[in-house]
């Protein structure tokens, strides 16, 4: 590869990663597969590379995609709502439709084979992400009158929402051991931008250790750093398997969030490991199976149980929460380890024209019961279908089109609170969400 153009290559990757925190995801809050090519097959790609955004899933693949160059953009479409009815507290009952429904995921990557064993290549990527922002503030709503309190009077109560975004940027290095055997590894650079807006009655009603560094703060960044290691072995003409680990990534702490998320603001991105497979029945068609396992409880701002009945109603009785927002063992989203599985299909139809299909599942991320917080944060989703082809006008060029629909769903919980309050008394939470999501890529193989 021409070094200028390297120079070139390396800036307009690096310009896509450092943009992409307008990114959004699906299971809990990874994105579902990296690149159009392996969201087109479902999100697998764990032993089928097929681009330079192989080492987000595995590095080992990296040494069978050449020399090349990838990257586009995603739309993604999320449509999200929420509820809280406190009307049996002496409340009211609010619901919202999610605003910012409309998102631009760009990524990227560059593939250098340097010698005929070893691999070079960056990969930026959106790991994922959560938002939300609803105009009417549903807890505002809902709780401020069960508290005597008019609604809108508590600063910071207007509209309601946070916004997390993830970057990854990893540079690769793959070594081949044999011809069809590779091993890989990957640093991990990641980043990370948070805000939220109008929680101002989780301060005024003593949830937060910390009131000043609980919301509306404007926009917190940080930075932190992990690693990821990966195998990829052809057995066969006709059978790939693959093994990939990532470690968690320790980001710096959210010190404007400090009185919201658990341990005083910290929120590193969780350890995951994937296995996986490819078969060849003919050249022309390829079968990947991928079976993922994402490691939420290694985050305990994102683990830790949200509130209980009795927990949740303590201050409305002047008692204070035995686990206020911030502190170690601080209310969280109560999200539970996860298996991610993807299944996709492939088939070369001619030189030029390539067709894609697929389907992801993933396990419930939160019980009914973590309801009211993740009003918030509704990563209900659990079934994706995808869709996608790849044309190639000429032996350098190729235009990718990926296709993605996440199916809706909906989680919501009553909390009986008749043995604090009395007979008759509760509230309930709900939230649901479905997405889709359509990304247009462009690759030069040199």
């Amino acid at each position: 590869m021409n070094y200028r153009l390297a120079r070139t290559v390396l800036a307009c990757v690096v310009t896509l990663g450092l943009a992409a925190p307008s990114a959004h995801a699906t299971t809990g809050y990874f994105l579902n597969g990296y690149g159009g090519k392996a969201r087109g097959i479902g999100g697998a790609g764990v032993a089928f590379p097929q681009d330079s955004m192989a080492p987000a899933i595995n590095p080992a693949g990296l040494s069978f995609v050449g020399r090349r160059l990838d990257f586009g953009v995603t739309a993604f479409s999320p449509k999200r709502d929420g509820a809280l009815d406190a009307s049996f507290l002496g409340g009211a009952s609010s619901s919202e439709n999610s605003g910012s429904t409309l998102f631009a995921i760009p990524g990227g990557g560059v593939s250098q084979p340097v010698t005929n064993r070893i691999t070079l290549g960056l990969a930026m990527v959106a790991n994922g992400g959560l938002s939300t922002r609803y105009n009417r503030n549903i807890y505002d709503q809902a709780l401020a009158p069960a508290a005597g309190v008019p609604v809108g009077a508590i600063p910071n109560t207007g509209t309601l929402g946070v916004n997390l975004a993830q970057a990854l940027a990893l540079p690769t290095i793959a070594f081949k051991l044999t011809q069809n055997h590779s091993l890989g590894a990957s640093l991990i650079i990641g980043f990370q931008t948070f805000r939220a807006y109008g929680l101002g009655d989780f301060a005024a009603f003593g949830f937060s250790s910390d009131p000043a560094h609980l919301t509306n703060n404007g926009n917190d960044k940080v930075w932190g750093f992990g690693s990821r290691v990966g195998y990829t072995g052809k057995l066969t003409s006709w059978l790939t398997v693959g093994a990939t680990y990532a470690t968690k990534v320790n980001m710096s702490k959210f010190s404007d969030y400090s009185g919201l998320f658990a341990e005083q603001g910290d929120f590193d991105i969780p350890s995951n490991y994937a296995v996986g497979l490819a078969v060849n029945p003919t050249p022309r068609l390829t079968f990947a199976l991928d079976a993922q396992k994402i490691k939420y409880t290694d985050v305990a701002s994102i683990s830790n149980a949200g509130p209980t009945a009795a927990e949740f109603t303590a201050p409305l009785l002047g008692q204070p929460t035995p686990r206020p927002l911030g502190t170690e063992n601080g209310y969280g989203f109560g999200w539970d380890d996860i298996w991610v599985f993807r299944f996709g299909v492939r088939y070369a139809y001619n030189s030029q024209w390539t067709l894609r299909g697929g389907f992801a599942y993933n396990q419930e991320v939160y019980d009914d019961d973590q309801a009211l917080f993740n009003i918030l944060a509704p990563a209900v989703i659990r079934k994706h279908l995808t869709a996608g082809f790849s044309y190639s006008p000429d032996a350098h060029s190729e235009w990718t089109v990926s296709y993605q629909h996440a199916f809706k769903e909906t989680q919501d919980n009553f909390y009986d609170t008749g043995n604090i309050l009395g007979p008759g008394t509760g509230y309930s939470a709900d939230n649901s969400m479905h997405q889709n999501a359509l990304g247009i890529e462009y690759a030069y193989r040199f």
